[in-house]
């Protein structure tokens, strides 16, 4: 897929061509697939329409063979001029998608863990948040061996350089730690303890990826000492809408000239820095919509030439948008860029956050989740790899929308989420049910709360951690085909298939326990649970699976 070629569909949530199983057929390289449709459907793979076999079943409905489908493929998707649903139906190699395995734990810093009172405030002359904790890189390196312990392999600090606030989103020098997280009016020193904190964390497993806001910066930017190889970067006054919206709170910033090609070298820069000489692992890239996709996809060329494999994921939000509007702009930054290449390994995938928060949260139905992962999956390409997250540090956090038992909703969606293929995402203190923030919707930085060292439900923290254990020890999770087998209001059951192993995965967001009967023609055996205490039975072509109210089940065949 490229820029020119995007296909952007508003009606990709509508109620025609929808897959509602998928299943291979008894020849190799065949497959079975029911879907409903306004018409008879046209089949994709990768993109392609290809030649298949359709018995109407009455109304909307269809049974689709497909046959002689090419090795490698990746993608089944139907649709009348482009697929508007698709599944993965074969696995994915690891070199293709090498961040999938990602569990990133989200950590605003300034709330997260006070390791040096003797910091706090420092250098903040314009903006603290009224929950500031006094957080800093000393406190998230005491908490190292609590993120080993949850299991996670990569955390997303919030912009650790030097500002003048407690977001930190208002940099003042891309080079330099900031005083309030470190060591204050010793620069050595606090890029020192950003090293010590990289090493003690990669000793665990754990890479550091550093969020960068590249748009914009503080009006007052020390081009002095933050410009290291004198290129004078210039900066504009707010053009966008959301620039202008910032522009009116005061924050003081001022937004990167990205036609002055010194300022394009001068960000670049900043980048590789940190990826190159100071062993992060990785960028999360803050507001990507403020910047032209030229840019996005000229640093990942020049990442990708780094000897290490360092993910690039971006923030692409219309946070008064829906999931449709949000799906339909995510899909450009998967995008090649024509004579320059694709622009992000991944991106923060809110469409599907809106969803899951309306499921797990609130009660929606849950067949909502099967639509909006077939339409993704058709709007993003094989390229996409959807960064899953319930919340974070803009919107209220996922708890506070429970309308009960925010506990076991919080492992519900903490479970399904790691169920899919693709990197995933965990705001601090998520993993304990934190709340404290207004439940509405769209932006609020509400959620910025203290960390409750004191009081973590510690249940429920372990429970998540086996659920991060079972995602980064079964690659079938993180690569294998996904299948869909059911979908109704209550709930869903799909199949993950790789290497001839099979997973399944049952959600029952029920008031009451609930049985799944439904037909499986697969010879796979007997299985085991692997999150949830039940098991799926396979009888004369037939699965039977009991699920507790408000659960998401894995189990794999023995």
């Amino acid at each position: 897929m490229t820029l020119a070629g995007l296909l952007v569909c508003s009606s990709v949530m509508a109620d025609a061509d929808r897959i509602l199983s998928v299943l291979p057929g008894a020849q190799p390289d065949s497959w079975i697939v029911e879907a409903v449709a306004d018409a008879e459907p046209v089949v994709w793979i990768d993109g392609a329409v290809i030649d298949a076999s359709t018995e109407h079943l009455g109304e909307d409905r269809y049974r689709i063979s497909v046959e002689n489908v090419p090795a490698g493929a990746r993608q089944l998707g139907i649709g009348e001029s482009g697929p508007l649903a698709a599944v993965q139906m074969h696995a994915v190699p690891k070199e293709a998608k090498p961040f999938n395995d990602l569990i990133v734990y989200h950590i605003m810093v300034a709330y997260f863990a006070n390791g040096a009172s003797s910091n706090d405030r420092s250098g903040m002359r314009r903006w603290v948040h009224r929950n500031y904790a006094g957080g800093d890189l000393q406190g998230v390196l005491a908490k190292a061996d609590y993120l080993a312990e949850l299991g996670v392999n990569a955390v997303w600090l919030s912009p650790i350089f030097q500002s003048e606030t407690s977001h930190g989103y208002d940099v003042m020098n891309y080079y330099r730690v900031s005083d309030a997280l470190a060591v204050p009016g010793d620069a050595e020193a606090s890029l020192a303890l950003y090293r010590q904190l990289v090493a003690a964390l990669d000793e665990r497993g754990i890479q550091v990826i550093l969020d960068m806001p590249l748009n914009h910066a503080a009006g007052g930017y020390d081009k002095r000492r933050g410009d290291p190889d004198r290129l004078k970067p210039k900066n504009t006054a707010a053009k966008q809408d959301a620039e202008k919206v910032w522009e009116s709170w005061g924050t003081g910033l001022r937004f990167w000239n990205f036609s002055h090609d010194n300022t394009r070298r001068f960000l670049k820069d900043a980048a590789l820095y940190w990826l190159g000489e100071e062993g992060a692992g990785g960028l999360r890239l803050d507001y990507v919509r403020g910047v032209e996709h030229e840019f996005w996809a000229e640093l990942y060329s020049e990442v990708k030439q780094l000897p290490a494999d360092d993910i690039l994921f971006g923030e692409a939000w219309q946070d008064a948008d829906g999931p449709a509007a949000n799906m339909a702009d995510i899909s450009s930054y998967y995008a090649e860029v024509p004579g320059i290449g694709y622009q992000f390994d991944s991106l923060i995938e809110f469409p599907m956050q809106m969803v899951m928060t309306d499921v797990f949260a609130r009660g929606g139905d849950v067949d909502e989740l099967e639509r909006w992962l077939q339409a993704e999956t058709a709007a993003y390409g094989p390229h996409g790899a959807p960064m899953y997250f319930l919340d974070n540090h803009d919107m209220a956090r996922f708890a506070d929308w429970a309308i009960d038992a925010p506990r076991q909703r919080v492992l519900a969606a903490v479970t399904f989420m790691a169920s899919l293929p693709g990197p995933m995402s965990l705001y601090y203190g998520t993993e304990t049910a934190l709340g404290g923030s207004t439940a509405q919707k769209g932006f609020t930085d509400s959620n910025r709360v203290r960390m409750p060292w004191g009081d973590l439900d510690q249940a429920l923290v372990a429970d998540i951690a086996a659920v991060f254990r079972t995602k980064r020890s079964h690659p079938v999770l993180t690569h294998g085909a996904r299948l869909p087998l059911m979908a109704d209001d209550s709930g869903l059951i799909m199949a993950r298939q790789r290497d001839g192993e099979t997973a399944l995965v049952a959600v029952n967001m029920d008031s009451e326990p609930r049985v799944f009967e439904l037909e499986f023609p697969l010879d796979v055996g007997k299985f085991r649970a692997l999150v949830g205490q039940t098991t799926p039975e396979i009888r004369a072509g037939r699965l039977r699976w009991e699920l507790p109210a408000l659960t998401t089940g894995i189990a794999v065949q023995e």
